[in-house]
Parts: C-alpha cells; sequence; structure tokens
C-alpha cells in the first residue's frame, strides 16, 4: 500500500515538474518518499516497542498477583492490568486517498486542506500515544509501590521466622541440657547399683569358716536365751501368785467402798437436818481413816451455805491437780493426766434432789446448764467457713501455683509448658470431683422426699429494725410503755373467747371444755431413755437463748451421762401428768412487717419456749401422732402438722390436679385459697376438745393437752 501511494505521488510530482520545473521532481519526491518510510517506520516501531512494553507489564502484573496470592493475602494488595484505552492503526499513510496528476490551483487547494487535515490527523494520533506512554509510566510506579510493599511484608515475615527459630533453637538447647543432666544422673546411679552389687557379690564369696563360726555363735547365744526364758517364766508363776493375792485385796476394798458409799446415801437421804450435824472435813477424814487408807492423802474443798459446809473432791497422791475456778457451793480443777488435761468440776446437789417438786427440779438443771454455757461453746465465724476439699485437689493446687510462680520468674517456654499440663490435670480432676459431689446430691434428692430439705423457703434478706410503735397518739420511743402496750394488746388478743349461749354447738363444746377442766391429773405412760435420746438427735444446734437462758445448741453438746437425768426429770412430770410451769412461759421477740415504726397488729411475734420445756413436749406429741395412725385419722388431703408430710408437696398435687381437670374436659377451673387471719393465735379450745372427746382420745393424754 505504502508502495502504491509512492508511486502516485512520484507520477504526479513528474508530470507537474515536467510541464513546470524539470529536473526537480525526482529529489523531491525521494525526500519526501523517505521522510515518509521514516515516519512510518517510526510509528510502527513504536508500536511494536508499546507493544512489547504492554506484554511485560502484563507478564510482570501476572507474576506480582501470583505472589501476593502465594504469601500475602491481603487482597489490597493485588495487581490489575487496566483496560486498554489506546489502539495504534496497523498503517497510517493508508488514512490519504488522493490521486495524482496534472491539478489546477483548486484541486491543489483542496489537497492542502486534505494535508492540514491529515496533520491534524497525526497530531491526534500522537497525543493518543503520548497519553498511552503515560499510562504505561504510571503502571511502572504502580507496580513499583506493590513491590516494595510485598517486600517489606516478606522482610517482617523473616525476621519473625528467624526470632522463632532462635526461640526454638534456645529451648532445644535447655531441653537437651536437661536430658544430659537427667543422663548423667541415671549414669552415676547405675554406677552406684554396681558398686553395691561388686560389693554383695564380694560379701557373698565369703569363706565357708566366717560361716561356721557365726552359726557356732549363735547356737550359743541360742542356749543362754532358753536359760533366760525358764527363769523368766519361772518369775512369771511367782507373778501370778501375788497377783492374785492382789485381787483377792481389790475385791475387799471394793466391797469396803460399795459399804461406805451405801452408808453416805442414807445419810443424804436423812429427813431433817438435824442428822446432818457434822462438817464436811469430818465426813472426808472417816472415808480415808475408814475406807481408803492411804490411796487418798489429800483433798480440795471449797466452804458453802449446804448443811454439809461446802464441796470437796477427793483426789488420790499420784495426780497431780489445780484449782480453776473456787464460788460457793462451787469446786472446779484441772487434773493433769499422761495424754491430756481434764476439767473436773464439783457442785453442791442438795440430798433430796430425786424428791423435789419437778419444777424446782427443772428451775435448778436449767440454772445449771445456763451457768455451763461459757465453758461448753465454741463460736466460729461462718463466713470463712468453707467446706474441705480432697487431699488429692489440694496437692494438684499447690503443685499448679509451684509451676506458675517458676514460669512467672524464667518466661521460658518448658515451664510454661510444665504450668499448662498441671493445670489442664486439675481443672480435670476438679470437674470430676464436682461432677460427682452434684450427682450424690442428686441422688439424695430422689430418696424419701429429700428435695425438701435443699430447698427451704425463702424470706427477705433484710428486716427493718424496730425502733418505735405507731400509736393514735404518735409514735411512741419509751421501751417501757412500748412494753405495756404491747403487753396490752396481746391480753386481749389470747382473751377467752365469748360463745354463744342459744347456739347448741357452743354449749357441748363448753360442757366439754368445762369437764376437762374438772378431771384430776393422771399418770402418763413412762418414758424410756430411748425416747428421750430419739428426740435429742432430731434437735437443730440453732443458738437463740430462751426464757431460762439455754439454747438447743447446748442441749445438743450434752454429755450422754445427763440423758439419765433428764429422763427422770421427765418421768417426774409423766408420773404427775403434769408439765413445768416455768416451760410455759416464753421470752417474746417481736419483728417488725412494716417498716421502723409499726403499729401493733403489723408486728411478727415469736415465743421462745425453754428448750427441756420442748424436749418434753415433742416426746408427748409423737405419742398423739403415733395414736392418729392407729385410727386411721390422717387424711390424704391434710399437709402439714403430720410427719413425712408437707405443705410443699400438698401444693405440688394441688397444681398437678388443677392441670388434669384443666387438660380432660379443655374447661376452666376455679381455685379458691382461703387464708385465715392468725388461725393459731384464734383456735377455741372448746371446741377443740369436743373433737377429742368426739374422738375418744385417751383421757390422760387430752388431759395433758389442757
Amino acid at each position: 500500500m505504502f508502495k502504491n501511494l509512492k508511486e502516485k505521488l512520484a507520477n504526479q510530482a513528474a508530470k507537474t515538474n515536467l510541464n513546470f520545473i524539470p529536473g526537480i521532481s525526482s529529489p523531491d519526491s525521494a525526500s519526501i518518499s523517505r521522510d515518509s518510510d521514516t515516519r512510518t517506520s517510526s510509528i510502527t516501531s513504536r508500536d511494536d516497542n508499546h507493544e512489547n512494553n504492554r506484554t511485560r507489564l502484563d507478564s510482570a502484573a501476572s507474576d506480582i498477583s501470583q505472589f501476593s496470592v502465594g504469601h500475602n493475602p491481603n487482597a489490597s494488595l493485588n495487581y490489575e492490568s487496566p483496560p486498554r484505552t489506546y489502539y495504534p492503526p496497523s498503517d497510517i499513510e493508508s488514512e490519504y486517498g488522493g490521486g495524482g496528476g496534472d491539478d489546477s490551483d483548486h484541486e491543489s487547494h483542496a489537497k492542502m486542506i486534505q494535508m492540514k487535515k491529515l496533520l491534524a490527523i497525526y497530531k491526534n494520533k500522537f497525543n493518543q500515544l503520548k497519553n498511552a506512554y503515560d499510562e504505561v509510566e504510571r503502571e511502572k510506579d504502580h507496580i513499583k509501590n506493590i513491590l516494595q510493599q510485598h517486600q517489606d511484608t516478606s522482610i517482617k515475615r523473616l525476621s519473625e521466622l528467624r526470632e522463632q527459630t532462635k526461640l526454638d533453637r534456645q529451648a532445644k538447647e535447655q531441653l537437651e541440657c536437661l536430658h544430659q543432666k537427667e543422663i548423667r544422673k541415671r549414669e552415676n546411679r547405675i554406677e552406684e547399683l554396681t558398686l553395691k552389687l561388686n560389693a554383695q557379690q564380694d560379701l557373698i564369696q565369703l569363706p565357708h569358716d566366717a560361716d561356721q563360726q557365726e552359726i557356732q555363735k549363735l547356737l550359743e547365744k541360742n542356749s543362754k536365751l532358753e536359760s533366760l526364758l525358764s527363769r523368766c517364766n519361772e518369775v512369771m508363776k511367782t507373778n501370778e501368785a501375788k497377783r492374785n493375792e492382789i485381787e483377792k485385796q481389790r475385791d475387799d476394798l471394793i466391797q469396803q467402798l460399795n459399804e461406805k458409799q451405801n452408808v453416805i446415801e442414807s445419810m443424804m437421804k436423812a429427813p431433817s437436818k438435824g442428822e446432818d450435824h457434822f462438817s464436811l472435813k469430818h465426813f472426808v477424814r472417816n472415808i480415808m481413816v475408814s475406807g481408803f487408807n492411804n490411796a487418798i492423802n489429800y483433798w480440795e474443798s471449797v466452804e458453802g451455805s449446804n448443811s454439809f459446809g461446802g464441796v470437796a473432791i477427793l483426789l488420790h497422791q499420784s495426780i497431780s491437780s489445780k484449782i480453776i475456778e473456787k464460788q460457793e457451793n462451787f469446786l472446779m480443777l484441772e487434773i493433769e493426766t499422761e495424754n491430756e488435761k481434764i476439767l473436773l468440776g464439783g457442785i453442791y446437789v442438795p440430798p433430796k434432789i430425786y424428791n423435789i417438786d419437778h419444777d424446782a427440779f427443772f428451775e435448778l438443771f436449767s440454772n445449771f446448764l445456763s451457768g455451763l454455757w461459757d465453758r461448753c461453746s465454741i463460736y466460729e465465724s461462718v463466713e470463712k467457713y468453707r467446706p474441705p476439699w480432697p487431699q488429692h485437689l489440694i496437692l494438684l493446687a499447690k503443685t499448679v501455683n509451684k509451676h506458675k510462680r517458676k514460669y512467672r520468674k524464667t518466661h521460658y517456654v518448658r515451664h510454661y509448658e510444665e504450668w499448662a499440663y498441671w493445670y489442664d490435670v486439675y481443672q480435670k480432676e476438679k470437674i470430676n470431683y464436682e461432677e460427682k459431689k452434684r450427682n450424690k446430691k442428686l441422688l439424695f434428692l430422689r430418696e424419701n422426699n429429700n428435695i425438701w430439705k435443699v430447698a427451704r423457703p425463702i424470706f427477705k434478706k433484710y428486716t427493718p429494725p424496730f425502733r418505735g410503735l405507731k400509736t393514735p397518739q404518735g409514735i411512741e420511743r419509751d421501751h417501757q410503755k412500748i412494753c405495756d402496750n404491747l403487753a396490752d394488746y396481746y391480753e386481749k388478743h389470747f382473751s377467752e373467747s365469748i360463745y354463744n349461749i342459744n347456739n347448741a354447738h357452743h354449749t357441748k363444746c363448753r360442757e366439754a371444755y368445762t369437764q376437762i377442766s374438772y378431771t384430776p391429773n393422771i399418770p402418763l405412760q413412762k418414758i424410756k431413755i430411748e425416747d428421750v435420746i430419739k428426740q435429742w438427735k432430731k434437735f437443730k444446734p440453732k443458738k437463740s437463748m430462751d426464757s431460762v437462758n439455754t439454747s438447743a445448741f447446748l442441749l445438743k453438746n450434752l454429755p450422754t451421762e445427763y440423758f439419765q437425768v433428764i429422763t427422770v426429770l421427765f418421768n417426774k412430770c409423766a408420773e404427775n401428768g403434769t408439765f413445768f410451769e416455768r416451760a410455759k412461759h416464753a421470752r417474746g421477740v417481736c419483728l417488725s412487717k412494716d417498716g421502723v415504726y409499726p403499729t401493733e397488729d403489723r408486728l411478727r411475734s415469736i415465743s421462745l419456749l425453754p428448750n427441756i420445756g420442748k424436749w418434753f413436749e415433742k416426746i408427748i406429741a409423737e405419742r398423739v401422732e403415733n395414736w392418729c395412725l392407729d385410727n386411721g385419722l390422717n387424711l390424704d388431703e391434710q399437709s402439714g402438722f403430720t410427719a413425712n408430710r408437707r405443705l410443699q408437696t400438698r401444693i405440688l398435687s394441688l397444681i398437678e390436679d388443677i392441670r388434669l381437670t384443666v387438660a380432660a374436659p379443655n374447661r376452666p377451673v376455679l381455685a379458691i385459697f382461703i387464708d385465715f387471719l392468725t388461725a393459731f393465735d384464734r383456735l377455741w379450745y372448746p371446741a377443740l376438745f369436743k373433737t377429742f372427746n368426739d374422738l375418744d382420745m385417751p383421757l390422760d393424754l387430752r388431759r395433758w393437752i389442757y
């Protein structure tokens, strides 16, 4: 195509030159052709260079994108080649479409205009080429930035890997050192064992002569021991004869002691005080001279207001003692034995203690227990108490803490791994222990309806202090006036109820109540010590003090020797068919239901009766329950006040009945719950005794309840 264009231009120039300027056409055409050839060749070479650069950039960009994808997952560093906006033509001079020949001025002018258009086209193509070149330069800068970023990340990664390899190398060196130490220890141990083994072999290989000499020595020693054994047998025979004589003397002494004790008991049961004319010292001296000979050579005594002159404690001559407390009619000693120190107390007991009235007996015994309160109570802070962990868990926790401290000091990887291992072991053991504990608790809850022993009632965490009483005249803060107002209110509250004379049922109830009031006291069945121990085991160790300054906690810690005394006290009441008068007096505690200054009817009154009286009352209550069970008086609908029947169980059964009633006919159910205001305090006793009479309750129990 370029050749045809050149030939046309040459022919036109030749024609024009032949007519006007001969001889000039060939060099001009040659120069024009050379210029055009050089121009077109330069353009095509640039296009070829541009294409080559483009292909190299595309390959570099693809390589960079592969590197970034393989090493860095960040999508912002991936290079994407921009779309091409410049496509240069393959043959620029082919756009010239004019032909040669003899043209007029008009035609030359048109050709000039056409050449200008061609020049404009060249300029436009040149601008496009320049823009494409600028775009390639920008792509180079972009690629350079991406390569620099990838280089930075790779350098950082290499530095991290070097540090990690350095740490691993150090850890391996430490492990190698430890293994070498262990190997050395084992080698030393092996050497020691080999030396011992060689020594044992040397001992085994001793000559037999030494063994024979040793056997001869052993035989001689055996003969000497046999002779010594025969002598010992003879001595044992003589000692056995002496022991028999001593046992006879001991039996005689015990018989004399029993006789003296019988004499003492007969003296203590003397009816008049005139017979108790001898003093305590003469009494002790008579016992020493006539009964114990020289076995007891001293005593400790204290003067008192009783007819014997005081209290004395007789001691053996081999016992060392020390006086701890010394008061009138009371003496306490500290006796030292081989293993421990024992406190021994002596208190004056009246001679007729078992013949006095049961109320006086109750008062004396309560005072005795309240006097010993500070000597048998142990106070422990509940907040600091925590159930003990098993021993293996404690050892594991100590091991974990030990390795944790070691790792904090050194920051070695090996120490961290040891700490992590022992921590995992401790957590697993702890989880297993807690799971076993929970399973054990769940098994306990499933048996015999024990869930109600764990699910306790929920009360308010805080009760406002009771600082005063709200009255119609205002707020009363004086303690004496508050007590007087409350006494008047509760006297009226617990006063005898008024019955209707015209009501036949009220009249019958009144007659039954009057009849039981005129009935004399009837003795109850004798109380056994097994019943006393059974009710004692049911006590909860509460520390609230009652009206005689005793508590359930104190009774729970009583020695078993006191149960006989308490059984005697209860049988005294059972023989008379009465109850302790002091046990009917309660200590009242009022808690507020409505703020700091409540009214009289907004108080929750709590009565703390003597615990010994409640002990006796529970024994009789068990007899009443047994009578109800024998006669079939306990209904299935009855909840509370009976053994193994709780209010919570009754509520669950009611909820189940309501659910079944709703589910079966698919109809609504009406459930009515009635709460009687202070029902227990306002119980009408004539109606209660009328019910007892109709049920043929034993008369002795009815009279005792009255």
